[in-house]
């Protein structure tokens, strides 16, 4: 900030140069000096306000630097996302029609004769896996569970609670997912659903946040299955 008395000064040499310093009175030059001393503020203040503006728009235009590399990370996670979605639609469906050829009018994939399962046991799995295969999948988890109901050692009871976890680890319900594969591991050991649902229980903890918990279940699957295509999936994530 010019002080006072340099302004003072600036006045006084304007004034002696022009040849007119005995025509003003003091008072008319301090009134002067006073609108140079003012017109020197205004003129400060204004560069100061240039210089926080200038700050400002440089700290936003990080900012948007910041925020277009995060969106643009965003958008690769969703594609991704969406690219494994539809690839593992792409595998339910192709599991649907091998799961239930006999009934759609396919080759049966069903080893134990018709005769030894029930007619209405039958139907019940069937209504749900139609819902499955239409995508309805409110309608076949309500036909599932029902059909577990019902039927909790059933022919179908493993396949049903298979389907449970799928559904829900299709549409993003991770935890839900995690706790219907569970059961599945639980109740029937024998099925040789297990190393995939091994596999689906460890990335579902994944994407819930919980690393330690994958790692573990992951550790589990290649321990218990070392030779499994699962197993093999498994090493590529723990590394």
């Amino acid at each position: 900030m010019v002080s006072r008395y340099l302004v003072y000064i600036v006045c006084m040499l304007l004034l002696v140069a022009g040849g007119s310093a005995q025509a003003v009175s003091k008072r008319e030059l301090e009134q002067r000096i006073v609108r140079l001393e003012r017109l020197i503020e205004q003129q400060s203040e204004m560069f100061l306000r240039m210089q926080q503006l200038q700050e400002e728009i440089r700290a936003m235009r990080g900012d948007l630097e910041v925020h277009a590399h995060t969106l643009e990370g965003i958008q690769r996670r969703q594609q991704e996302f969406y690219r494994d979605l539809d690839s593992r639609l792409g595998r339910l469906e192709q599991d649907t029609a091998a799961d239930t050829g006999g009934a759609f009018g396919g080759a049966s994939t069903v080893p134990e004769p018709e005769s030894m399962v029930g007619e209405e046991e039958q139907q019940a799995y069937q209504r749900a896996f139609e819902y499955l295969r239409k995508l309805e999948y409110s309608k076949a988890i309500k036909g599932f569970e029902d059909y577990l109901k019902a039927y909790p050692e059933g022919r179908y009871a493993a396949r049903s609670q298979y389907w449970l976890g799928e559904i829900r680890y299709v549409r993003g319900a991770y935890k839900q997912a995690v706790a219907e594969y569970r059961k599945l591991v639980e109740r029937y050991p024998g099925s040789d659903k297990i190393p995939e649902v091994m596999l689906k229980i460890g990335l579902g903890y994944r994407e819930l946040g919980k690393s330690g918990a994958a790692q573990k279940q992951l550790a589990a699957l290649i321990a218990r299955f070392p030779d499994s295509p699962e197993a093999a999936e498994a090493k590529k994530y723990l590394k």
